[in-house]
């Protein structure tokens, strides 16, 4: 499989060319179009609808997906992150990539994904209880609010961010959720929670907390 990215950062559309055979298993509603030679076929984001209603309840994804498949030579299937920003590609060889809440886009077949929990301190965290795991060998796509900064750390270095801006991270990096010091810093600052990375490994982070931005929203439409 082939892509290309346009209209990035902000509005990222993802071009997929198939070969007859290839598939892409896409978000539900995340679809903009495909090629007549394109079969589609919904199924649960995961093995039974079970395993689907507890990742849809617990990672944040949608219960159902769809995955595309060439049955010629030359065929394109177009998808875009459900909120206005960026899309990238993380191409996997048997390893494994830990997705927040929401981002989640697309992936090549060889790929699939589990919720997974990060644990007491992600439960302080408030925001990135649970998250998807995506494992495989093959292509993952991720969106973000906003754009994707992409950042390396070295083996033991530290960076801290705001929850609503993490996108993913590589299984080898360390995090943890915290508040950000006592409740009078926490308030002043106008911070609630953060995590804490710890390299080596690659971090994604979005520009936008889209959270924060529909807490703006809402709270103007119950002072009017």
């Amino acid at each position: 499989m082939k892509y290309e990215f346009t209209h990035d950062p902000s509005y990222t559309i993802v071009s997929a060319n198939l070969d007859s055979g290839e598939r892409i298993t896409v978000e539900a509603g995340s679809m903009m179009s495909y090629s007549e030679h394109v079969e589609m076929e919904t199924h649960s984001s995961s093995d039974g609808l079970l395993s689907s209603v507890k990742n849809s309840v617990l990672s944040g994804e949608t219960l159902f997906r769809n995955t595309f498949t060439a049955t010629a030579n030359g065929q394109t299937v177009r998808f875009a992150h459900t909120q206005p920003g960026d899309v990238t590609g993380i191409s996997l060889d048997s390893e494994s990539v830990y997705v927040q809440s929401g981002s989640y886009v697309a992936n090549e077949t060889g790929i699939s994904t589990d919720s997974a929990s990060g644990g007491l301190d992600s439960i302080l965290g408030g925001k990135g209880l649970f998250f998807l795991e995506a494992s495989g060998t093959g292509e993952l796509f991720i969106g973000s609010y906003g754009g994707i900064l992409e950042q390396e750390l070295e083996p033991g270095e530290r960076l801290t961010v705001d929850a609503g801006h993490s996108v993913a991270w590589d299984e080898s990096v360390e995090f943890n959720a915290h508040r950000v010091g006592g409740l009078k810093k926490t308030m002043l600052s106008g911070e609630g929670y953060v995590v804490t990375f710890t390299g080596p490994g690659t971090v994604y982070l979005q520009t936008r907390d889209y959270d924060t931005f529909l807490g703006e929203i809402m709270s103007r439409i119950n002072t009017n």
